[in-house]
């Protein structure tokens, strides 16, 4: 993972990007990703350049790459642009560098005008989570705050399983900015949006009696079997127009009854640690 907090331009911006790119980074390594963080002067284009460098050198198509962009971004009709230290990265600059990392990607870019970037960015095997829809959406958004939120929250773990993925994450730092919005009765600035695959990646566990559970070997290994089921029926779907109909559908269906058993498992697994827990209380 590599994780970037941009420039601020004002001292409480400076701090916030700073302290969220931190707690991102945290989380992650809590979780057992391998981090790079990047703030202040460190965060320019060749650092990020260099970093990306590092990790096409050591994945391969099966491991899972992850980037968080947290800062402003702008974007002048034509380009958007990271906002750091010396010049800005522009979206076709991160699209250069990650095309050589030959890993899946997760790609958070909670800056301004980040939407403006989903077209360079998004591949067949990147997922992109942006602050706001397009370009137009300049302002400040409240998305990194509320992002960084959800890498400790239990509220964002839909699933119950103690870990918060990348989708969960962004569902909750979602709809928390439209909730603020809503509840201050302003018009909102930023609307949040994805795309690509699913990304079910692991960012954070939770903390205490929900860490040791998370952890728990055979827990983990149904948590990652349903991952890698989620992302082979994404894929397959994504190749649905160029195979032969039946072999589709018969794969498909091979897919999800796995997918549908490896499910029931993890139910009965989270119940069993459900039972542990209460008996050491």
């Amino acid at each position: 993972m590599l994780v970037v907090a941009g420039l601020g331009g004002e001292p409480a911006y400076a701090e916030a990007f700073a302290s969220n790119a931190r707690a991102a980074a945290d989380h992650a390594e809590q979780s057992g990703a391998t981090v790079t963080l990047l703030h202040g002067d460190d965060a320019r284009a060749e650092a990020i350049q260099d970093a990306l460098r590092d990790i096409a050198g050591k994945a391969d198509a099966e491991d899972l790459a992850i980037v968080q962009l947290i800062g402003h971004g702008s974007w002048d009709e034509e380009h958007y642009r990271f906002n750091i230290p010396g010049p800005d990265s522009t979206a076709d600059d991160l699209a250069a560098w990650l095309a050589a990392v030959p890993a899946r990607k997760v790609l958070i870019l909670a800056t301004s005008a980040s939407g403006a970037a989903i077209d360079a960015l998004q591949t067949a095997n990147a997922t992109v989570l942006a602050a706001t829809r397009d370009g137009r959406e300049r302002n400040a958004v409240l998305f990194g705050h509320y992002w960084t939120q959800a890498l400790a929250s239990a509220s964002a773990d839909v699933d119950k399983d103690q870990r918060i993925s990348a989708e969960e994450a962004f569902d909750f730092a979602a709809q928390a900015v439209a909730g603020r919005y809503q509840s201050e009765g302003r018009i909102a600035t930023e609307h949040a949006r994805r795309e690509g695959p699913k990304a079910n990646a692991t960012l954070a566990l939770l903390s205490g009696r929900d860490t040791r559970r998370a952890l728990d070997p055979a827990l983990a290994a149904l948590v990652e079997r349903s991952d890698a089921l989620s992302d082979e029926v994404e894929r397959l779907k994504s190749q649905k127009t160029t195979l032969d109909e039946d072999d589709y559908f018969a794969r498909l269906q091979e897919l999800l009854l796995e997918l549908a058993q490896v499910e029931r498992q993890l139910q009965g697994r989270h119940e069993a640690n459900e039972r542990s827990s209460e008996d050491d209380e």
